[in-house]
């Protein structure tokens, strides 16, 4: 290898691991369901009656901004996110460990074994992706009644300890839990995030 195969591998591993280690500031503040687009007005309007605790939020995370309802339905807790023209993005439900499949659940926990010291997972999410095919009502209706198809991935919020230090960071795994990347959550922008 020359000199030059060299300096453009580092500079793409160098790349990469700024990618993979991106740093998530969210902001979030309670807001009226009249503040939200009037596409993700028409979609939460199809929501159950029964859904219990329903708040809406505005979200500024860097330059995006985006629109979250959060809710209780059948025990469960879901966000639906819009972006800010009002199209859906994803559905994320929270779930406990045990409601994930064994092989999923074992892929997660082998990859924190190997990467780190120590791990605790505070919050998981199972996230289904929007895809713009799909009617909008549709795809909510569907993930609330547990019958949809769609692209899924797991959103992990977990308190890792490497050699050096110890941090709160958002894990990303793909439907069979391979990891596909996390971000650092800043300590001001993630207390809405564990605890809901």
């Amino acid at each position: 290898m020359n000199i030059k195969s060299l300096f453009l591998i580092g500079c793409m591993l160098l790349f990469s691991q700024i990618i993979v280690g991106q740093s998530k500031n969210e902001k979030e503040e309670k807001v009226e369901l009249k503040t939200f687009p009037k596409k993700a007005i028409e979609v939460l309007q199809t929501l159950p009656e029964d859904c219990k605790r329903l708040k809406f939020y505005k979200e500024i995370d860097g330059a995006k901004q985006s629109f979250e309802a959060k809710f209780k339905y059948k025990k469960l807790r879901y966000s639906v996110e819009f972006s800010a023209e009002g199209i859906i993005e994803d559905i994320e439900v929270t779930l406990k460990p045990k409601n994930i499949e064994n092989a999923v659940t074992s892929e997660i926990r082998t990859y924190f074994k190997a990467t780190y010291k120590r791990s605790k997972l505070i919050k998981i999410q199972k996230q289904y992706i929007y895809n713009a095919s799909l009617n909008a009502i549709d795809f909510l209706s569907k993930v609330l009644s547990k019958r949809s198809s769609a692209e899924v991935n797991y959103e992990i919020i977990a308190e890792v300890k490497s050699d050096s230090e110890r941090d709160i960071r958002e894990f990303t795994f793909d439907k069979s839990g391979r990891f596909l990347n996390f971000k650092t959550l800043n300590p001001d922008s993630y207390e809405h995030a564990l605890y809901y």
